[in-house]
């Protein structure tokens, strides 16, 4: 599959601007993340109340560098390194991705739609997140 960066890029410009934009998906994906993986909770010492704040900041970077991996590569390769202090596992990044799309499809199915190629294309891109990230972590020299 070839990724849409249009679509996704899309797709994160609605979620800032429906249902209560990014304070919300970012609060829903703490909420349900915790529900569904209770196991990782004890990885989260700040409240989701900031911490989602961290989350979509993380996000939207990626989104806008998304088309220039000279950017985007160092900046996820960091972000992998920075998750060894947090604990992080292989299989945390599978759960966080999961997550996230499934509230992405939550919060914009409220005010428009979510497609399969939209949750594809969001998975793929995830997906390649998580290897750079998890490559870095495990090769972090």
């Amino acid at each position: 599959m070839t990724l849409n960066v249009a679509l996704i890029a899309h797709t994160f410009e609605r979620a800032k601007a429906e249902n209560g934009g990014l304070r919300t998906l970012g609060l829903r994906f703490y909420e349900r993340l915790f529900e569904k993986y209770p196991g990782v909770r004890h990885l989260f010492t700040t409240p989701p109340e900031e911490q989602h704040k961290k989350l979509m900041a993380s996000v939207g970077a990626i989104v806008a560098s998304v088309t220039n991996p000279e950017v985007m590569l160092p900046y996820l390769r960091a972000m992998g390194i920075r998750h060894i202090a947090y604990k992080t596992e292989n299989v945390h990044y599978g759960a966080v991705s999961e997550n996230l799309v499934a509230v992405l499809a939550e919060h914009l199915s409220n005010e428009g739609e979510w497609t399969p190629e939209m949750k594809a294309n969001w998975e793929e891109a995830l997906q390649v997140i998580s290897d750079v990230m998890i490559d870095a972590a495990e090769h972090p020299e």
